[in-house]
């Protein structure tokens, strides 16, 4: 499937086959003879070499470490500014709460399940994390086809009503809900179970025994799902995201092929140079997003319709890059918002005056712009700051 989670919890198969001795046999007929044999063929599984362990330990943790601190960053600037409360800032904060939970979620659980070779976290957490992930990924993408349909009709129809932050929040909890709705089999079909034929003395010493979190789908639901996730989560929003984005650069080619007249003002000049840097930052999020989550899509689809591919003794190292890869997606959005806009840089230095030297020789002025707009809408609040070089004065 296109899911993560499916990967995450999906491959904890073939992470079982790499490196444990024995199966519950209630889990699935013949594995027990299937793991011994890989266990002995995997002495050469480069993803149990310690050093290759301790470089994923280090990429992991820088993950974790850039993308809770950027994150919170981002959603720290925007609730403590009201100016910066617009629609798409609220819905770039979702994103941003949907990656946090994403790094609290995924990044810790996969690689320490693989590594231990065991499942040590319990069996609430067995099924509270497969749900969480795969939750956390698609909040990730509605908001972002969210954020697109939203740039759609502020560019392609400028005069018409935008949404209101009601609306915004609104959307945004529906969001959370489906969610977690549609990923709510990952919780179910997940087995939380033991090493029922293992030795005596893991037969008598609960303490010893070895548990394993792995998916238990009925017969072909498995496939079925992966296909349904694949659409819902991955092929049908993308569809939705370029239309809109390809729809907003060829309106904005159109305006920026229009040469400014005398009645142009220099407020208006610089109005029609933000937006398009926001939406060049936008669709900066939409292609890293996709690009991020290419390789363990497509890992993923390998697993749930060629299972033979876990015999491949670089399966494991393949996937453990392609996680990293999609995890490290958790790490550009605060990037691309300092790189790409103007108010979140502003916002970004005040909060952290260790980047921002001159701010003791000077002041960042910033104003809240709010204005009416000829459809009637008196809600309607510019979306980002003016900065202050553009700030007319009264």
């Amino acid at each position: 499937t296109v899911l993560p989670t499916m990967t995450m919890t999906g491959t904890y198969e073939a992470f079982s086959d790499a490196v444990n001795v024995t199966f519950s046999p209630v889990e699935q007929s013949g594995r027990n003879s299937s793991g011994q044999a890989l266990m002995q063929d995997n002495t050469s599984d480069v993803v149990t070499n310690e050093m290759v362990q301790v470089v994923f330990c280090l990429l992991y943790s820088s993950i974790f470490i850039l993308g809770i601190f950027g994150n919170v960053l981002v959603c720290y600037v925007v609730f403590r500014n009201k100016a910066m409360q617009s629609v798409t800032n609220l819905f770039i904060t979702n994103l941003a709460l949907s990656d946090i939970l994403l790094c609290v979620l995924a990044v810790p659980f996969t690689p320490s399940y693989t590594f231990f070779g065991r499942w040590i976290f319990g069996k609430v957490i067995c099924h509270t994390v497969p749900l969480a992930q795969g939750c956390s990924v698609y909040i990730s993408t509605l908001t972002l086809t969210s954020i697109a349909i939203d740039r759609f009709f502020v560019i392609i129809y400028p005069f018409h009503p935008r949404m209101k932050l009601s609306t915004c929040i609104t959307i945004i909890v529906l969001i959370w809900i489906f969610s977690m709705l549609v990923t709510l089999p990952y919780g179910l079909y997940m087995s939380h179970h033991d090493d029922t034929n293992g030795t005596l003395a893991n037969e008598t010493l609960p303490e010893n025994r070895t548990f394993y979190c792995e998916e238990l789908w009925p017969e072909d639901m498995r496939k079925v799902f992966s296909i349904a996730t694949s659409i819902l989560q991955f092929v049908l929003p993308f569809i939705i995201m370029a239309i809109c984005y390809i729809c907003v650069s060829i309106k904005l080619n159109d305006r920026a092929r229009t040469k400014p007249g005398s009645k142009t003002t220099r407020r208006e000049e610089a109005e029609r140079d933000r937006k398009k840097r926001t939406n060049r930052m936008l669709i900066a999020m939409v292609a890293i997003f996709g690009i991020s989550w290419l390789p363990l899509n497509l890992v993923n689809m390998s697993n749930d319709f060629y299972s033979d591919i876990n015999d491949w003794p670089y399966y494991n190292l393949l996937f453990f890059i392609a996680h990293l890869i999609a995890m490290s997606s958790t790490c550009y959005n605060p990037f691309l918002y300092a790189w790409l806009n103007d108010n979140f840089r502003k916002e970004f230095k005040q909060v952290l005056p260790c980047f921002n030297p001159s701010r003791g020789r000077s002041t960042i002025s910033t104003r809240r712009s709010e204005h009416r707009t000829c459809n009637g809408n008196n809600d309607t609040v510019q979306e980002t700051l003016i900065p202050s070089s553009q700030v007319l004065p009264p």
